[in-house]
């Protein structure tokens, strides 16, 4: 126990340290600011009190739940390409904590952080925005209770393992890992798109191949919004997400670990 306690004084000098980190840790600071204040007077300013801009702040509502995990997970992807190019990795392979319990370590910081971005955005947006998010007499905010935003939060979380140990195998450097974030930018706007009529029934589970629409939809049916005779119950949204996610950790882990190897 005591080799993570040192490990997380490590961490907690490095946030002290570098700048890059710094932004990722305030970054729902800036998110809250933009989805509580600014875009509900864009929304009002050129949509109006309409089904079309109904439909637009859902969009809006699905990209703000889904980015905090997905920045998290760059976080962790490029800390983890810094380690290997600084050969901290294998020097870890030498020591008492084994590169298993390291990256373990560091996966579970980086989704303590993205777990608490996820609910403050969410829960923060809620009841900073108002009457923002209100059209044609309904608040979509009005369903959105906590207990469903924490769930939404854990379950949301684990994307950033997943997607930061993804990363971090596919790229070489930080440069290239830059591009692959910037190139993967569609996963937080996937699960977006069972906004769209077309999408809500059947055909939604397509978007399940991208790990982060599980739980974004689970909140979306738990705030009783998209609802539609082929939803699944909430719990089922979340339990889906939870073991899928859990099973991509797993994979590529160990495509991680090959590529240390290499």
């Amino acid at each position: 126990m005591a080799k993570y306690a040192n490990l997380m004084r490590y961490e907690l000098k490095n946030i002290l340290k570098d700048s890059m980190t710094k932004v990722m840790l305030i970054y729902p600071l800036f998110i809250i600011v933009v989805s509580s204040f600014i875009m509900p007077v864009v929304l009002e300013r050129f949509g109006g009190d309409t089904a079309g801009t109904y439909i637009a702040a859902l969009v809006i509502i699905v990209v703000f739940a889904s980015i905090a995990p997905f920045i998290t997970a760059a976080l962790l992807g490029f800390n983890l390409l810094d380690n290997r190019d600084d050969n901290t990795l294998d020097t870890i392979r030498v020591t008492p904590m084994s590169l298993k319990g390291y990256i373990t370590f560091k996966s579970i910081y980086a989704y303590v952080l993205a777990v608490n971005a996820s609910f403050l955005v969410i829960f923060a947006t809620k009841h900073l925005s108002g009457d923002g998010y209100t059209f044609m007499g309904v608040n979509i905010f009005d369903n959105f209770t906590t207990g469903a935003i924490i769930v939404y939060a854990f379950v949301a979380g684990l994307f950033t393992p997943a997607f930061g140990l993804l990363l971090s195998a596919l790229a070489k450097n930080k440069i290239e890992g830059f591009a692959y974030m910037k190139s993967a930018g569609m996963i937080i706007v996937l699960p977006a798109l069972v906004v769209i009529e077309t999408m809500q029934d059947a055909k939604q589970y397509i978007l399940g191949i991208v790990p982060i629409f599980w739980p974004v939809k689970g909140l979306m049916t738990s705030a009783e919004l998209l609802e539609h005779s082929s939803n699944l119950p909430v719990w089922l949204y979340m339990v889906i997400g939870t073991v899928y996610t859990g099973v991509l950790i797993g994979v590529f882990y160990k495509v991680f670990d090959r590529k240390l190897q290499e």
